[in-house]
């Protein structure tokens, strides 16, 4: 079941809140071409949330834990990857 607040059109002040940034760093983002938007009438700035969630998790970092449980077993060239950390 979809939320039908995930589907309401969200400015630019909206949007600022949802993903605790500034409003002048939104407006950054926008200009950057970092973020999503919408422009329907030319004038103010729309955003749908689905799209802030994605540029927010875009970027995900490996943690140490996670990058030794992928690496387990595996070696690089001469040498353990696990040895090495």
């Amino acid at each position: 079941m979809t939320n039908i607040n995930s589907q309401k059109p969200m400015s630019v002040t909206e949007a600022a809140e949802y993903c605790r940034l500034s409003k002048t760093y939104i407006y950054k983002l926008v200009h950057l071409g970092k973020i999503p938007y919408y422009k329907p009438t030319g004038g103010r700035l729309y955003f749908k949330q689905e799209e802030l969630e994605q540029f927010i998790f875009r970027s995900h970092r490996a943690a140490d834990y996670e990058l030794t449980e992928g690496a387990e077993g595996e070696t690089f060239g001469t040498f353990d990857l696990l040895n090495y950390l």
